[in-house]
């Protein structure tokens, strides 16, 4: 038997840190990426931010690396702000720190 709790920090910007998130719709699409979070067996102890970043606060299983954690949160995210028709983009890659 293990045990293991993979606690994460995760900041990601918008593209080119433009302010995409308006006040009135990051409650929205913070409850959409907690969402996603959850239908990928993602804890999410908080999530928030402002206009042009977003703080998560995960708890990943074993089998998710932060890197495979972070791209199906940004690109499930952005695909859902498009479809809503407002333009929207998270920075390109990541950088995974220790």
């Amino acid at each position: 038997m293990s045990f293991t709790k993979n606690h994460q920090h995760i900041i990601f910007s918008t593209a080119e840190r433009r302010k995409y998130i308006a006040k009135d719709f990051q409650p929205k699409l913070w409850a959409y990426m907690a969402g996603i979070c959850r239908n990928h067996e993602m804890f999410v102890r908080t999530i928030g931010g402002v206009e042009d970043h977003v703080h998560i606060l995960l708890e990943l299983p074993p089998a998710i690396a932060v890197a495979e954690a972070v791209r199906t949160i940004k690109s499930n995210s952005s695909k859902w702000v498009n479809e809503l028709g407002q333009r929207f983009g998270w920075q390109k890659g990541y950088a995974v720190s220790a």
